[in-house]
């Protein structure tokens, strides 16, 4: 998405929730958001704010040392139709006072804000700043679902890209599968695994920052295990075996994939059943109540997804053992910054709009296993639409 669509987008929502101005300030990196919206600017060391107002053009206020590195980002935004005002400033009270100007005649703005720290991934301002543009008049509103309709909605070639990474991670799953089936008697390590999808993902052209989990059987209750060399189990027959894996294609610009699926050296026991079946009756659950909120024209929150999954594991009799939220924002960050689908470890109120992207991941961790079933779901204009392979029953890896 370029600089302009993303403002046109932002203005849009600003302007249909009667918000005067969206307003983002960052000071040494501590705001991401900003630079999702304008473009990675190196090196800047004093507080810089960018106001895109509902109507005109937006303003870039930096100080006189950093100022001139905004250029290409000027020029950049210049040729996609998008002219940037540049304010400068000196000493604090020339910031306030150009603060002041720039805010003149708006009564709600937006900032990345979230009262009592709410949504993490929205509460970037620190209170000291919140009171500052307070204090110039401004009522602070949560930049919550502007951010996401400006930087997370995804393009036709980020959706292509979405496609590319989930056939390659569909694939190395499988692959994980029978590569543990083949040698499985020469001690392989969780680790061993986990090497292996790492070589298929540089052949695939796929790219993962971390990752993946490889964890077996007491190990798969941990929802973020990763092994290590020194520190991995052997994987052995009669073992359950739990793999999450998430990547990107090398090609700039492109968005995450991210599943999980689990497997079963020889035969599953009836509890391994038992509780697969409560993950993929509370993930299916989850989609089918999006597919039916969309075809009923019914706007959802991210908080009723995870209520609606969430109350299946509990009916299963395992709600204590359900530890995380259902599922996250997936885009340019497999974590990214749009609506998580969370009743639980947050109350996330922001909306699930078209254009973007969630992973719906159920899991049930026992102490002496867990299961995850994860999928991703893209909201298109068509409605929810699982991206990829769904997990029905647990892989029987051949031993």
């Amino acid at each position: 998405m370029t600089i302009g669509e993303a403002l046109s987008g932002a203005r849009e929502y600003l302007s249909e929730a009667g918000i005067d101005g969206w307003l983002l300030q960052d000071y040494r990196g501590s705001n991401p958001i900003l630079w999702n919206l304008i473009g990675g600017v190196r090196h800047i060391t004093r507080p810089c704010w960018f106001m895109v107002p509902t109507d005109g053009d937006p303003t870039l206020l930096a100080h006189e040392v950093d100022a001139g590195r905004f250029d290409s980002m000027v020029e950049s935004a210049g040729t996609d139709g998008v002219r940037v005002q540049v304010r400068r400033f000196g000493s604090r009270s020339q910031m306030l006072d150009e603060l002041r100007e720039m805010l003149s005649g708006r009564q709600r703005i937006a900032m990345e804000y979230s009262p009592e720290a709410a949504l993490p991934r929205v509460s970037r301002i620190d209170a000291g700043t919140v009171e500052l543009v307070r204090s110039l008049g401004a009522e602070v509103v949560s930049s919550g679902d502007v951010l996401q309709y400006s930087t997370e909605r995804w393009t036709p070639g980020q959706r292509d890209s979405h496609r590319v990474a989930m056939e390659g991670l569909v694939r190395t799953v499988h692959d994980a599968f029978a590569f543990i089936g083949e040698n499985i008697n020469w001690k392989l390590t969780e680790h061993d695994v986990a090497e292996f999808i790492r070589g298929r993902f540089e052949r695939l052209g796929l790219v993962a920052p971390d990752g993946p989990i490889v964890a077996v059987d007491a190990h798969a209750s941990d929802p973020h295990y990763e092994p290590g060399p020194d520190t991995s189990a052997v994987v052995r027959k009669n073992s359950l075996v739990l793999i999450d894996l998430w990547a990107v294609s090398a090609e700039p610009g492109s968005v995450f994939g991210d599943i999980t699926w689990t497997g079963f050296t020889g035969e599953p026991g009836s509890r391994h059943e038992e509780v697969f079946r409560a993950v993929a009756e509370a993930r299916d659950t989850a989609v089918t109540f999006m597919q039916d909120a969309f075809a009923e024209g019914r706007e959802l929150e991210g908080w009723e997804v995870d209520r609606t999954a969430r109350d299946v594991i509990a009916k299963s009799g395992y709600a204590d053992y359900f530890v995380h939220r259902l599922g996250h924002s997936i885009g340019f960050e497999v974590h990214s910054n749009g609506v998580n689908l969370d009743d639980w470890e947050t109350h996330d109120t922001r909306k699930l709009i078209p254009g973007i992207a969630v992973s719906v991941e159920p899991g049930i961790y026992l102490p002496e296993f867990g299961i995850r079933s994860e999928i991703d779901v893209f909201l298109g204009e068509h409605g929810p639409e699982v991206t990829g392979e769904v997990q029905q029953q647990i892989v029987r890896i051949e031993v």
